[in-house]
């Protein structure tokens, strides 16, 4: 029971120590494209997906950018064209929305290696390869920026981007295109 105990308590920590993880909200109003979402997320600008169920199964309608429990739909494309996301992003009560959707997935962009490892090493966060980035941006010949991180991120599945310096990390949500935090490590 005490191993439990304390697996349980060390689990508790570690997620509380990355601190990215998904949230989940219902849809209780509707004001245009905005909507009110039953409890707040954790997260100023962070990125969320609008999903509804249906007979047919469960279909992502949007993307959303939050403000603690208000959300504007900022993409109505969220699966890049995917045949299978036929509804319509009009949001609806009672529609479900995951903050964070990808979060645990990180690209780590550092000034060097050492810096890299250090921050992946202390959010202990699934990351994708830096390496990868640099070849994307070289293929399709962008520069890194808003558009070329936002594009990146839907091809791969990456949720953030942790723009990395000497002893601190802009937590940046590419969907959003916001820095949701500000972390030191």
């Amino acid at each position: 029971m005490k191993r439990v105990i304390l697996f349980l308590l060390a689990l508790a920590l570690w997620l509380h120590a990355a601190g990215f993880y998904k949230t989940e909200a219902t849809v209780i109003a509707i004001n245009g494209n905005s909507v009110t979402l039953s409890n707040p997320m954790p997260y100023s600008g962070m990125s969320a997906l609008l999903l509804r169920d249906t007979p047919s199964g469960e279909f992502a309608l949007a993307y959303l950018r939050v403000d603690a429990t208000k959300a504007v739909i900022i993409d109505q494309d969220p699966l890049n064209g995917n045949p299978l996301a036929t509804l319509q992003a009009n949001p609806k009560i009672g529609d479900r929305v995951i903050g964070g959707f990808l979060y645990d997935r990180v690209l780590i962009l550092a000034p060097n290696s050492e810096i890299e490892e250090q921050v992946k090493n202390h959010f202990g966060v699934e990351s994708i390869e830096s390496q990868l980035f640099k070849s994307y941006l070289s293929a399709s010949g962008n520069s890194a920026n808003a558009s070329s991180y936002e594009a990146f991120a839907k091809l791969v599945g990456v949720g953030l981007i942790f723009l990395a310096k000497q002893g601190s990390v802009d937590i940046y949500d590419p969907i959003t295109k916001k820095v949701i935090a500000t972390e030191s490590y």
